[in-house]
């Protein structure tokens, strides 16, 4: 039991002022923090216009559009529906804010990560659904592309209610879901699934493999509600120093064909 979160950032969020114009607040990091952010009045943060975004839209859209965006100096939000992405979007300008509205879905075609993160300060990514493709992806996001000494803490890489589904809609393949290779990064809810249960097409041992759930090899990660399932090998590898965890909820696998199927030093799948 904690009476404080030792650091969190709360998510940024759409509004509208009294002139009907549009803004994203982006709150501040906030150490040792308790209660709500407006208790005392706004939440303390930086308002950024709409103007400031790319509006992505599903079937008009695709990496390149967007990273084109991104490359502009543009922050991202993606509009509702189902992206599928032969190349990965690229965030690789400090402090980018990407934000899903009604958890869009990220679709990697190509045997690609959906999404790789730079080793930059200040990225925030929120609500979106990462759903693994048929081609294998060695991971669906990524968070740095390698591990590195680059220290974050003043201002670190944020992860907001990350959904992740290999199977069970349609067929998928990763060796994970979530890999993190920078430090100081903070997640807060991330929910990593591999189906159970779904269309009978899209699931089983051998038609929607993945390795593991999440991959942490930064230090000093945070991650404040974690919720991690039916993965064929680790559900979470955590390899960095460092690393605190609020709230961890987990499942194996329901549907190994066999003991010797699943087991630690297993290699070939």
């Amino acid at each position: 039991v904690i009476t404080n979160t030792p650091l969190i950032r709360e998510k940024p969020y759409l509004y509208v002022d009294g002139n009907n114009n549009f803004f994203v607040m982006v709150p501040n990091l906030a150490p040792n923090s308790s209660g709500t952010t407006w208790a005392s009045g706004p939440t303390p943060g930086v308002s950024i216009s709409i103007s400031q975004f790319y509006l992505a839209q599903p079937g008009v859209d695709n990496a390149g559009t967007i990273n084109a965006a991104l490359e502009a100096g543009q922050n991202l939000i993606l509009t509702p529906g189902i992206y599928n992405l032969t190349n990965s979007i690229l965030v690789t300008r400090p402090d980018t804010i990407v934000m899903g509205l009604g958890y869009p879905t990220l679709v990697p075609t190509n045997g690609n990560p959906a999404m790789v993160i730079s080793d930059v300060d200040g990225v925030k990514v929120s609500g979106i659904i990462f759903d693994a493709g048929t081609t294998a992806s060695p991971s669906l996001l990524e968070a740095g592309t390698a591990t590195s000494s680059v220290d974050h803490s003043a201002d670190p890489i944020c992860l907001y209610d990350i959904c992740s589904r290999i199977g069970g809609e349609t067929k998928g393949a990763t060796s994970n879901c979530v890999t993190i290779n920078a430090n100081n990064v903070i997640g807060d809810n991330l929910w990593l699934w591999r189906a159970d249960h779904g269309n009978s097409g899209t699931v089983g041992w051998t038609k929607n493999p993945s390795k593991s759930g999440l991959v942490v090899n930064g230090n000093n990660v945070t991650i404040y509600g974690l919720f991690v399932e039916h993965h064929q090998q680790y559900q979470t590898l955590w390899n960095g120093n460092g690393g605190r965890v609020y709230f961890y909820q987990s499942e194996f696998p329901y549907d190994p064909p066999s003991q010797n199927a699943w087991s630690e030093d297993r290699k070939s799948i």
